[in-house]
């Protein structure tokens, strides 16, 4: 698990390097995106120690609460789509693009 919470270290600092690059060069809608992305490794990272701390939860417990992320955000896309809210599309595909790359990596550092 110490390897997961470094890589989502590394995602976070590496989003808010990004934010600060977008901004000075004036481009604010990337910026956005870049600061969505990167709160979504930030609270996937809270939620991980906070289920890593509770006894009996572990990586178990985390995966579940991934899998959970996966299902309304994925249903808050499908909604969004319904109703033509085209930045509320953007917004949960860029959710959902982060969260991926987040499980890809999960099963990878727990196996060791």
């Amino acid at each position: 698990m110490t390897e997961f919470m470094a890589y989502l270290e590394s995602r976070i600092s590496e989003g808010k390097e990004e934010i600060v690059t977008l901004e000075a060069d004036s481009r604010k809608d990337d910026a956005i995106f870049a600061r969505i992305r990167t709160n979504i490794y930030d609270v996937c990272r809270t939620v991980s120690l906070a289920l890593t701390d509770r006894p009996g939860a572990g990586s178990d417990a985390v995966r579940a609460q991934l899998d959970r992320f996966r299902t309304e955000w994925r249903t808050a896309l499908e909604k969004a789509k319904q109703h033509d809210e085209f930045r509320a599309v953007a917004v949960e595909e860029t959710k959902l693009a982060a969260l991926e790359d987040i499980i890809a990596h999960f099963p990878e550092v727990t196996k060791a």
